[in-house]
């Protein structure tokens, strides 16, 4: 299996020279390739130049400055980039890509080769033996692939280490569960636990205004225009790091718990679409918790079902089964016209993704 660890980085001054411009050559190369694809014309460019790290290397001598490993790194990425936009077979179309800008977050990747881990330090090709935070240790007899050094926009430096390693699966329990997710509680099992939605982005909403407030009257390019910008980002990764920590531990509660873990195939994108819902379901990042549901699964040897996305778990009777013709949000107890049977909107929901999903898995 492979696994990643992340671990900050604390450079020095001139290490932190290197790494910017480690990210600058990248960022260059990457720019390099998109202005190439962008001037494709049937008529006028049938054939658009995409020069080769090398050639780039040659052309411009401070790129030599850098390790060639992280803009060879890149170039595969956007050959990767390339066949998976030309793929027919694709559900989703990606589009055109993007210009990388100098305040996006900042990123390279090198191989296994080009990186060695010592005590308390990684040492990085063209940029020396850089301190780092070791708060968990690399699994025992693991092989490194590679690093991803990283830049936030507070200014942060990371090392995200991936390995491929053995992973301790959990033990069995028998047991299979339903979830349906909501933005009144985050999340609702078919056991009856109700996980509360801890809105990390409301509660910081005022805070954030504040910054907000004070960095529009900055002078832009001052220094306090910069130290203004700087609050804004660590609110938000202070919201980031909260979202995430809370979304672990759910997550890996549930994986170890449970044996099938069922639940529905949501459109979140095109939930967010709905504006008066946006904010609080980006706030509570459905999609990020199905995804670590779904590596978890894989990792520890349990199994995720996810039910078809229009199946209607909320309309249904988990009691006699019929299925009600209107069901509007506002109504958050569920009564059946057949049976007579009451439950909580969101708990029958749960039941009905369960018995759907182990349904399902019966049937694989």
């Amino acid at each position: 299996m492979l696994k990643a660890y992340k671990y900050r980085l604390n450079p020095n001054i001139k290490q932190s020279v290197a790494l910017n411009k480690t990210f600058g050559c990248v960022r260059y190369f990457w720019n390099h390739q998109v202005e190439a694809f962008n001037s494709y014309d049937k008529e006028a460019n049938p054939l658009a130049n995409f020069k080769t790290s090398t050639e780039v290397r040659k052309e411009n001598q401070w790129m030599k400055e850098v390790s060639a490993a992280a803009i060879q790194q890149k170039e595969i990425d956007f050959k990767i980039f390339k066949k998976q936009y030309f793929n027919k077979s694709r559900k989703k179309r990606i589009g055109k890509p993007s210009f990388k800008k100098r305040n996006d977050n900042q990123s390279f990747r090198l191989p296994n080769q080009k990186f060695t881990i010592e005590a308390g330090r990684i040492r990085l090709e063209k940029i020396g033996k850089v301190k780092f935070i070791e708060d968990r240790p690399l699994p025992n007899n693991c092989k490194l692939m590679s690093i991803t050094v990283s830049k936030d926009h507070c200014g942060n430096y990371y090392g995200s280490i991936l390995v491929e390693t053995d992973i301790k699966q959990f033990e069995k329990t028998t047991k299979t569960i339903g979830i349906d997710v909501g933005i009144k509680e985050f999340a609702t099992l078919s056991n009856g636990l109700v996980i509360n939605n801890p809105k990390y982005f409301r509660e910081s909403q005022a805070k954030l205004a504040k910054v907000q407030r004070m960095f529009s009257r900055k002078k832009k390019g001052s220094s306090r225009y910069k130290k203004a910008k700087l609050k804004i980002a660590r609110v938000h990764k202070k919201i980031a790091n909260q979202r995430s920590y809370f979304l672990h531990n759910v997550s890996t509660r549930i994986v170890k718990d449970y044996d099938v873990i069922c639940i529905e195939d949501l459109n979140v994108a095109g939930i967010v679409k709905n504006r008066s819902l946006s904010k609080s379901i980006s706030d509570a990042s459905f999609s990020k918790l199905f995804s670590m549901l779904e590596y978890k699964s894989k990792w520890y040897g349990k199994e995720l079902v996810k039910i078809p996305r229009f199946a209607p778990s909320s309309k249904t009777c988990s009691n006699c089964g019929s299925v009600k013709k209107e069901l509007t949000l506002s109504q958050r107890t569920f009564r059946c016209d057949s049976c007579g049977f009451e439950m909580d909107r969101d708990l029958n929901a749960s039941i009905n993704i369960e018995s759907i999903g182990v349904e399902m898995q019966k049937r694989a």
